[in-house]
């Protein structure tokens, strides 16, 4: 369905700013209530629901945008918003789709705009946290949450220091206190239970005390092994990938890490240049994997790179595992 999303895409501002019309229209007091600045930011939350719309149609996979539409749920409860303004407007993008894009597209978007709004009527639990008792070391990743969400970043660091004195692996902290905190501190936002500030703060911290394990993590015995490794253009997320590229240290591969938004001609360079043998490249949002199979075929078409192997990981690989 490229052609398909194509013309979405070609038409997301006419189709957004319908779709905010509508919303505005059959609820007068929103107007009252938002003003103006709030109904153009409801026109540009209206074109993030249409590029994930759009990216599931290119993928050929509702999951995407089924699972967009139940992460908007959960995070407008949070807010207090109610479950039906959400399907409203989705009704909205259904009226908005069917009015400006031709037949058959129109009739492709339906079925994932259905599938969401069918989503919307699953009442199954959602995730409530990922502190859970599989986790060995759990009271420390309790521990290691509520100092940072209490700015205490200097105790998370002692915290984590006396688990590596103390025989606990490098692994199992990125593992079971990194990994999970950060998870955990992703869905506490979503419920609105903190703010992007706590939520900024948290990373800064934990990327700065992983920063004091590299003493550990520098010094394993190499394998003559190499990587590469970056978040695709357009991807400001880098957490994921710098945790992977240093447990690939820790375990001897050279790791050369190029963090988040590396463009397509770069990381191609940067390729050629350290001729690693494997890549890694993470994608949090859906709407990029566009970029990640560009960058993949740009790869397998240059001679220079056909032996590279390479490694893609993020929330959008979670969704459908094939």
């Amino acid at each position: 369905m490229m052609n398909f999303s194509n013309i979405l895409d070609d038409n997301s501002a006419s189709l957004a700013e319908l779709i905010t019309e509508l919303q505005f229209k059959n609820n007068p007091g929103l107007l009252l209530k938002y003003g103006i600045a709030g109904k153009k930011k409801c026109g540009e939350d209206n074109g993030y629901h249409l590029s994930y719309l759009s990216v599931a149609m290119q993928l050929e996979c509702t999951e995407i945008f089924a699972a967009y539409i139940v992460w908007a749920q959960k995070m407008l409860e949070g807010r207090k918003i109610p479950v039906k303004d959400l399907a409203n407007n989705l009704d909205y993008i259904d009226i908005a789709c069917k009015e400006l894009l031709p037949g058959e597209v129109y009739e492709a978007a339906r079925i994932y705009i259905l599938e969401g709004k069918e989503r919307l009527n699953d009442h199954s639990p959602a995730m409530e946290t990922y502190l859970n008792n599989s986790n060995p070391i759990l009271d420390e990743a309790k521990q290691y949450l509520d100092f940072l969400l209490t700015g205490k970043k200097s105790q998370a660091q002692a915290l984590v220091m006396a688990l590596v004195t103390n025989g606990e692996t490098i692994a199992s902290v990125y593992d079971n206190i990194f990994k999970v905190t950060q998870q955990e501190i992703g869905l506490l936002w979503q419920n609105s239970m903190i703010t992007v500030a706590h939520e900024h703060y948290c990373t800064a911290a934990t990327q700065s005390i992983m920063s004091t394990l590299y003493p550990y993590i520098f010094t394993s015995e190499k394998k003559e092994r190499k990587m590469l490794a970056c978040s695709i253009s357009g991807d400001l997320h880098e957490m994921g990938i710098r945790m992977l590229s240093d447990l690939f240290e820790l375990d001897g591969w050279d790791t050369y890490y190029m963090g988040a938004n590396m463009p397509e001609e770069n990381i191609i360079s940067a390729l050629i240049e350290q001729n690693p043998q494997l890549l890694a490249i993470s994608v949090t949002m859906p709407f990029h994997i566009t970029n990640v199979l560009s960058l993949i075929k740009k790869i397998r078409g240059n001679i220079l790179l056909n032996n590279i192997k390479i490694l893609v990981g993020g929330y959008p690989f979670t969704l459908v595992q094939d």
